[in-house]
C-alpha cells in the first residue's frame, strides 16, 4: 500500500477504493471470459493450422496441412495396405 492509514476515514476509504478497484478487474475479466468464449474456436484452429495468410479455401487449406503431415502418410498408407490385404483375402476366400 502506498499511504498509511491513521484513523477510520481514512481506512474506509482505502476500502472502498479497493472494492472500486474489485469491481473494475472483476468486469474486465468478465469482458475477457466472454471474448474467450466468443472466438475460442477459431483461436484453436489457429494454433493447430496457423492463422491464415491470405484469403483461400479453408478446407483446401487444411486438407493441405494434413496430407503434408508424415505421420499421418505413414498411418494412410498403413490402412490402405491392411485394407488391400483384407479385400485380397476376401476375394481368394470366394474362389
Amino acid at each position: 500500500m502506498g499511504r498509511a492509514i491513521r484513523n477510520i476515514q481514512a481506512l474506509n476509504r482505502s476500502i472502498q477504493e479497493l472494492r472500486n478497484k474489485q469491481a473494475t478487474l472483476e468486469s474486465k475479466m468478465d469482458e475477457n471470459f466472454q471474448a474467450l468464449k466468443g472466438n475460442y474456436f477459431s483461436m484453436t484452429l489457429n494454433s493447430i493450422f496457423g492463422s491464415k495468410k491470405s484469403q483461400t479455401n479453408f478446407w483446401a487449406d487444411t486438407a493441405t496441412r494434413i496430407m503434408e503431415s508424415e505421420k499421418l502418410q505413414q498411418g494412410v498408407g498403413s490402412l490402405i495396405s491392411k485394407l488391400a490385404d483384407k479385400l485380397g483375402e476376401a476375394i481368394h476366400s470366394t474362389k
